[in-house]
């Protein structure tokens, strides 16, 4: 297994699916803050890489709410760009336009983000007519800055992406303030084809006698993750279902020794969840899949991001997929149980865009099983077109993430 340094250190860390998108979320305010009268008509085509660090916030318009130097908060550098909106403001949205249109057919934007409120900051790509791709991160509260790639989850209009005027970043306020934190605006490159990622979640045998047909149908691999103590238990994967999914092109990875929740555990407890996992699969002939980790029941905190990514090339998290390659492997957003419906438009836009989407699905009974078995004639259809490449987390790991 590939070992990492976890993008947050103890610098930076000075402080603490699927979505279905409402006019109001995505409406745009008045913009008095037109585009730079001198700015050319042509297009650029930059490399990846950091573009802006949030050290000089008069490159930004601020249309809603307020946007503020915090020196007591940095992901690169000395700062960050606080945004912040009052409970009568509703919304804080800033913008920055590109010297010249800047062509992103093959990047997409990833930032650093932190939050004091559950949200799920938007960020805004506009063409020079004025359409725009949507994007979103899910972050969670009290957590500190570090990188969030990006989901695709609408547009405005036809975007062109050869060609993009402005990047706007917004959040909307809650029941309190909304106050999120900016820094270290990345572009990363894109794949060349859409990379759809399977996965089932909670190691129960479903996987086996409902999936493993229907996939084996269609030539899909797909991952288990699988909580160790539980493996042979009642109702959940044996070693013996584990060896026939992996002769199949599975790979059998980790939620942990016992599945439970990571947030506040110790170290010597988070090493003995983490590691002991490990341990098993390595000593039980699944090594292959022991670099990838599913939080159980999503939750982290810090502590839990930096002994995961310290044993593990990919963390998967639930988000807002379709992203581009990953910045941050620790936090890899992925659908979790979508409906038909999301995920049809999720593996549209992610053929479209050339994205990586990650679907996870627990129990198979019921309307989550006939979801997953409508899903994957939908992406078999994509796939034989030649529109998306179903993977596994391997492909991710040696292709895929961003090397910052």
């Amino acid at each position: 297994m590939k070992r990492r340094a976890y993008l947050v250190t103890a610098a930076a860390a000075t402080l603490g699916g699927c979505s279905a998108l409402t006019d109001s979320e995505t409406s745009e305010p008045s913009d008095d803050g037109g585009d730079p009268s001198d700015s050319p008509d042509e297009t650029v085509d930059e490399e990846p890489g950091s573009f802006d660090r949030f050290d000089d916030l008069s490159m930004w318009t601020v249309m809603e709410g307020t946007l503020e130097l915090d020196s007591e908060r940095a992901y690169v550098g000395d700062q960050s760009g606080r945004m912040s909106a009052s409970l009568n403001e509703k919304r804080v949205m800033i913008k920055r336009w590109f010297d010249q249109p800047r062509d992103l057919s093959n990047e997409f934007p990833a930032l650093a983000l932190a939050t004091d409120q559950s949200t799920d900051p938007f960020v805004q790509l506009s063409d020079t007519d004025g359409n725009r791709l949507i994007m979103q991160a899910k972050v969670k509260p009290g957590l500190p800055l570090t990188h969030h790639d990006l989901g695709v989850v609408g547009t405005d209009g036809d975007p062109d992406l050869s060609s993009i005027a402005h990047v706007k970043i917004s959040s909307w306020a809650g029941d309190s303030e909304a106050r999120v934190w900016c820094d270290d605006l990345h572009f990363v490159s894109r794949p060349d084809t859409g990379k759809v990622l399977i996965q089932f979640d909670d190691g129960t045998r479903s996987a086996y006698t409902r999936a493993r047909s229907t996939l084996a149908s269609y030539g899909f691999p797909a991952t288990a993750f699988v909580s160790t103590d539980d493996v042979g238990g009642s109702g959940y994967l044996s070693s013996d279902h584990l060896e026939t999914l992996q002769n199949d092109g599975w790979t059998i990875a980790s939620r942990g020794k016992t599945g439970r929740g990571l947030v506040g555990l110790s170290e010597s407890a988070l090493q003995d969840e983490i590691q002991g996992a490990i341990d098993w699969l390595e000593n039980n002939g699944f090594e292959d899949g022991a670099g990838y980790f599913a939080y159980p029941l999503n939750r982290y905190d810090v502590s839990a991001m930096n002994v995961v990514d310290e044993h593990h090339d990919i963390g998967f998290i639930a988000g807002h997929a379709g992203h581009a390659d990953l910045l941050n492997p620790a936090l890899a957003p992925r659908a979790v149980s979508p409906t038909a419906d999301q995920a049809r438009s999720l593996l549209d836009r992610t053929a479209r865009y050339r994205t990586i989407a990650t679907l996870s699905y627990g129990d198979l009974s019921g309307e989550t099983g006939s979801a997953f078995e409508e899903t994957m004639s939908y992406l078999s259809d994509l796939e034989s077109a030649g529109d998306l490449e179903v993977v596994g987390p391997d492909d991710v790991a040696s292709n895929h993430i961003y090397d910052a």
